[in-house]
């Protein structure tokens, strides 16, 4: 008897023994979360992600050539969205350019800046509605009501595509659309199709882009003159604007120091017309006057550009008849690149004609 009260116990030892190591088991198997296998540790950093994947050649090409990019993605506890080529083909499509090398690279900087967030990793899990994101560019991004992301550009629900990507310092999210800050938003848009958006998203004309916008100091200081990229974006005005490349102030040693917010503006407002002048209309001993800046420009015997009055041009026509849109009836004039400065007469260098006046 006592024997069979001895194996009736020890056997319920056993099968209590068996339970509790069966239990430390499936404990140690559980994530804690409900089951399944553990989180993998990633393996590769958010740069080698990107380098690696064939759907972002792109977003690759234009991280590498942007070194203060490259040494953010390069930190730690980052979240990037990372778009895809197709995001690239539809901005492209979007501009009407046949690369997206042909924008200003401070714009694609810009733009590209948006995409990233330092201030820790964000998962999927913690993308909730409402959900301000910041951005190395300086903007913050909307999760919208429906957990997509409020755009500033065309589409104003991104969805995410596909899962998240966990990596060495961080996590990347992929996109289908470029996402645009807000502001720049607004400039693309204002400038769109018109003869500014060729100068001041054009890549070859960076510099004068710069210079523009130090130039609009002045006019925002001074009362009555209308800024230089509101006339160049103004759909009711008529123009041809002959446009220095960058090569022309780097070989000059042309800095925006060189010249106030004042010259800046005068120099900048005689190279536009308030008329369009097409290659074919630039025949020799043509004059057209006046300028913005209240000068003349005159087409040389040798096809040259003259502005100042010395015998000889200042600069010639390196590419012609440019155009924001794809006739010249959907925009509000032409651009001629040009690879020289056309310098008004020095009595009146830099005077402000009263067209600038509003």
């Amino acid at each position: 008897m006592k024997n069979s009260k001895f194996l009736r116990l020890s056997n319920m030892l056993l099968a209590v023994l068996f339970l509790a190591m069966s239990a430390t088991v499936f404990t140690s198997c559980d994530d804690g979360e409900g089951g399944g296998d553990p989180e993998p540790e990633p393996e590769n950093s958010i740069l080698e992600i990107v380098a690696a994947s064939e759907n972002h050649t792109q977003l690759e090409a234009f991280v590498t050539a942007n070194s203060e990019l490259v040494s953010v993605l390069g930190g730690n506890d980052l979240t990037l969205f990372a778009p895809n080529d197709a995001a690239f083909e539809r901005l492209r499509v979007i501009l009407g350019v046949e690369s997206l090398e042909q924008v200003n690279p401070d714009v694609i900087a810009g733009v590209l800046a948006f995409h990233v967030h330092t201030q820790g990793v964000i998962r999927r899990a913690d993308i909730e509605p409402g959900l301000q994101i910041g951005t190395v560019q300086g903007e913050s991004m909307t999760i919208t009501a429906e957990g997509n992301i409020e755009n500033g550009g065309t589409d104003r629900e991104v969805e995410f595509v596909g899962d998240e990507i966990l990596a060495t310092n961080g996590v990347v999210h992929v996109v289908e659309t470029i996402l645009i800050p807000p502001t720049v938003f607004a400039t693309i848009g204002e400038n769109l199709g018109q003869v500014s958006q060729t100068i001041l998203l054009g890549s070859n004309f960076s510099t004068l882009a710069s210079a523009i916008y130090k130039a609009d100091t002045y006019a925002a200081a001074t009362e009555g003159v209308t800024p230089l990229t509101e006339i160049l974006a103004d759909e009711e005005r008529t123009l041809t604007v002959f446009a220095p490349v960058n090569d022309v102030f780097a070989g000059g040693g042309i800095t925006l120091d060189s010249y106030s917010a004042q010259e800046w503006y005068g120099l900048i407002a005689n190279h536009v017309l308030f008329t369009t002048e097409l290659q074919a209309d630039l025949t020799p001993e043509s004059v057209f006057t006046p300028t913005a800046a209240g000068g003349t420009i005159t087409v040389v015997p040798s096809g040259g550009l003259d502005s100042n009055g010395v015998t000889g041009a200042e600069a010639s026509v390196v590419v012609a008849d440019i155009l924001a849109a794809q006739t010249l009836a959907e925009t509000n004039g032409v651009v001629h690149a040009i690879n020289g400065i056309l310098s008004p007469a020095s009595s009146g260098r830099y005077a402000i004609d009263e067209k600038f006046r509003k």
